[in-house]
């Protein structure tokens, strides 16, 4: 009875030897495919990564030269004077007047130097609002970004 039960329980291991025969081999090909798109999901994150950082040194680009043009013309603003009657005395407003400054080619003026971008619009009003408009117009028009700073602040 030994001698049958040996024999029985060699053929049990070899039976499951045979059947496990390129399981690994699909084990293998699983954890690839999976770990692929772990990959992808990592080169993905970079290339957004990327385009946030390309956007916000634009942003930084608009911004300083936003800023370095406003005071320029806060050095070179024309000034005014209005005369206001209150009650019986006269008052005499200075104002700031920036219409010099108005120009067919703002973004020249402001001398920028965006990174895959290009400016959409860029205009420059008389009271010293400066307001610049960029974006990508050719891989993603529809999408754009607004810096406006108000030259007569203080």
């Amino acid at each position: 009875m030994n001698k049958y039960s040996n024999s029985f329980l060699r053929s049990k291991k070899t039976l499951k030897k045979l059947s496990q025969k390129g399981s690994t081999l699909i084990e293998a090909v699983v954890a690839i495919f999976i770990m692929s798109f772990g990959i992808l999901a990592l080169m993905l994150a970079q290339v957004n990564s990327v385009n946030v950082s390309i956007n916000s040194a634009n942003q930084s680009e608009v911004t300083r030269a936003v800023q370095n043009y406003v005071e320029e013309m806060r050095a070179k603003a024309k000034i005014s004077l209005k005369e206001s009657k209150n009650n019986s005395s006269i008052i005499l407003i200075n104002f700031k007047n920036y219409s010099h400054f108005q120009s067919n080619n703002c973004a020249a003026n402001l001398n920028l130097n965006l990174i895959n971008d290009e400016v959409v619009s860029c205009t420059i009003s008389n009271d010293g609002l400066i307001t610049v408009q960029w974006g990508d117009k050719v891989s993603n028009p529809d999408q754009s970004y607004t810096y406006k700073l108000q030259a007569g602040q203080e």
